[in-house]
């Protein structure tokens, strides 16, 4: 299967992005942003030394909206430029950034790093190195949390209209990556069973 480019992905988001703003829930996705506070936060003296990437960001609401309350220091990332141009009016006390996150880098490392059904775009290919890559930008002892499909494949079906591209690694395959790079798993659910299985997978870098 050839994946839609990422530039096409971005392009079809641009699309939806009002329809995607006024349909997304306002729930799904929040008790898993408050785990992984709960796991980030104590580690600190005070919240806004606490540094967090937000991959996918969209719109910013709820979940970057959310991190951002925390009074962490937060930047969202998303390849959509019209979905940054809102998460910037819904978000002004997080920073935004348009990017690709295949190719995207930086030269910093943040303390957690939160993945909402974003990293499901990027090619199977490179799935694996991706991960390895935002693992990478974990201080020691940092937190990084993000979704994935039920089995290993990809796929491509709509989303209002407009063609996306998903793909996933196995759990087993995440799970011996993780372990690779010194992050032990602390979360791996399945969500919401109804999904074909959404799995929820946070770790810790030791």
């Amino acid at each position: 299967m050839n994946p839609i480019s990422p530039d096409e992905i971005g392009s079809n988001y641009n699309k939806i992005a009002d329809l995607f703003e006024q349909k997304r829930s306002l729930t799904v996705g929040t008790a898993y942003a408050d785990k992984f506070l709960q796991l980030l936060l104590p580690c600190f003296d005070r919240p806004n030394s606490c540094t967090i990437l937000d991959i996918g960001c969209g719109t910013g609401i709820p979940l970057t909206r959310q991190l951002a309350m925390s009074g962490a220091q937060v930047v969202g990332l998303d390849i959509s430029s019209k979905m940054i141009e809102k998460a910037r009016g819904n978000v002004p006390n997080a920073s935004f950034m348009m990017g690709d996150i295949v190719t995207t880098r930086f030269e910093t490392k943040f303390d957690g790093v939160f993945a909402w059904d974003s990293l499901f775009h990027i090619p199977l290919e490179r799935q694996e190195e991706v991960i390895r890559k935002i693992t990478g930008w974990l201080n020691p002892n940092g937190v990084l949390l993000f979704t994935a499909g039920g089995s290993h494949g990809e796929l491509v079906s709509e989303m209002f209209g407009k063609p996306f591209y998903y793909s996933s690694l196995s759990c087993d395959q995440y799970e011996n990556i993780l372990a690779d790079e010194n992050c032990r798993v602390i979360i791996n659910d399945i969500d919401d069973p109804s999904s074909a299985g959404h799995r929820v997978i946070c770790c810790r870098k030791n």
